[in-house]
């Protein structure tokens, strides 16, 4: 893969609050053209499935696609045969916007939870410490691999034991067209590690980017 340089975005978002961008750019996800999306969601999961293979991940925590969000599920399938294990979230009855990770195969049980979304009914839960690789779902992400994600934070909850450490590796999942300007952090905000979007991968070091590819 070529690596070449990231543009850097001139200015920091500062005039628009997360829930004006999440607004924002939750339309511009849910705007693309079926076709597109298609080809979009093809290559982000060829290239998460590279990924997976280039970490030897053997057990990686997914998510299931809400809300116009790439549908990289077929590599699960694929990842599955191949003798991963993965998990989805599981989120919390109560209002404290806590979750875990359950263990999912073809042949887990399913409910939906109160926004919808598919998770497992009764499957065992995994440790945080037993996952090689977390795919993270997001609205937007800056070039420092800040995330907006939708706001309830459970992603930055669950991982805040782990925050400092390098394992699991955590992996956004995104369109290209959801880079935004510099996002403004919370103290209890979690980077990311990387970003798979349809051009490929690249990766998060410090204050700096460390790219895999162009993003332009």
């Amino acid at each position: 893969m070529e690596v070449i340089h990231m543009r850097r975005d001139a200015g920091q978002i500062s005039d628009q609050s997360k829930t004006d961008i999440r607004r924002e750019l939750r339309l511009k996800r849910c705007g693309l053209p079926s076709t597109l999306r298609f080809e979009h969601d093809h290559a982000i999961g060829q290239h998460f499935y590279q990924l997976v293979k280039t970490h030897c991940a053997d057990s990686i925590a997914c998510f299931w696609p809400f809300d116009g969000e790439p549908d990289i599920t077929p590599v699960y399938q694929r990842l599955m045969s191949e003798g991963c294990t993965l998990a989805l979230p599981v989120i919390s009855p109560d209002d404290d916007h806590s979750m875990r990770f359950h263990s999912w195969s073809e042949n887990t049980e399913m409910g939906k939870n109160r926004y919808g979304i598919p998770e497992p009914i009764e499957s065992a839960p995994i440790s945080i410490s037993r996952l090689d690789m977390l795919v993270m779902p997001l609205v937007g992400y800056d070039r420092l691999g800040n995330r907006v994600g939708m706001g309830a934070g459970y992603y930055d909850r669950y991982l805040e034991p782990v925050r400092t450490l390098t394992t699991p590796l955590r992996v956004g999942i995104a369109y290209s067209i959801q880079k935004t300007g510099p996002i403004i952090t919370n103290p209890w905000d979690i980077s990311l590690h990387g970003i798979v979007n349809e051009r490929g991968w690249f990766t998060f070091v410090g204050e700096e980017p460390l790219t895999d590819l162009q993003e332009d």
